[in-house]
């Protein structure tokens, strides 16, 4: 049993009228040392540059009128690249697309640059109690995925039609988890594939 705790989304479920799709950035080389990144600005990789081309073709696949559509991006390197290398396989303009603060990575603080193991090593047991309340942990320095909720859901309100965004793994299980009505309990442990595109539209996702 759950117990009377609150389990739903801060604010409540977002709907739109309109669909939208999410990606999330490509590869890095601290994504593939599984290096906490959070705020920290490192490039996309070769993986990470594949896995943007990837992306972009399946849009070029799977939609239509393109000019219907809104683009933004986390103002990040790696969110940037990812994004221009998707427009340039959809024969858009690489830079002509938003940058919205709203969709920024959760900012992990003291983990930053840092592996799992590491961090355990400082403070045995800390990643584990994360992972036990990964919702309402707040990493030291850092934020937790409720206070980051609140700016994610400001930014689907905002939307003004068809969207496609580029973010990370935390902002993007965010926005899917407003988008699609989740409990907090499952949010933050959503999976968070870089070679995947989410179509996310009245309450349902699908990948492609």
């Amino acid at each position: 049993m759950r117990g009377t705790r609150d389990l739903s989304m801060p604010g409540g479920r977002v709907k739109l009228r309109w669909p939208l799709y999410f990606i999330r950035h490509g590869q890095t080389d601290w994504n593939a040392a599984r290096r906490f990144q959070g705020r920290t600005e490192i490039p996309i990789n070769e993986t990470g540059r594949g896995q943007a081309a990837r992306n972009g073709d399946a849009l070029a696949e799977n939609l239509k009128n393109l000019d219907r559509f809104f683009f933004t991006a986390s103002p990040l390197t790696r969110t940037r690249e990812t994004m221009e290398i998707i427009r340039e396989r959809l024969s858009l303009p690489s830079q002509r697309y938003m940058l919205d603060d709203r969709l920024i990575e959760i900012d992990l603080g003291e983990w930053n640059g840092r592996t799992p193991e590491e961090v355990n090593a400082d403070d045995p047991g800390i990643f584990d109690q994360r992972n036990q309340s990964k919702w309402d942990f707040t990493i030291p320095g850092g934020e937790s995925y409720a206070e980051a909720a609140i700016r994610t859901r400001e930014f689907l309100t905002s939307l003004k039609g068809p969207t496609i965004v580029v973010g990370h793994g935390a902002s993007g299980r965010l926005l899917r988890g407003y988008l699609r009505g989740l409990d907090t309990d499952k949010v933050a442990h959503l999976a968070a594939p870089q070679d995947v595109v989410f179509k996310l539209e009245k309450g349902l996702e699908k990948t492609f």
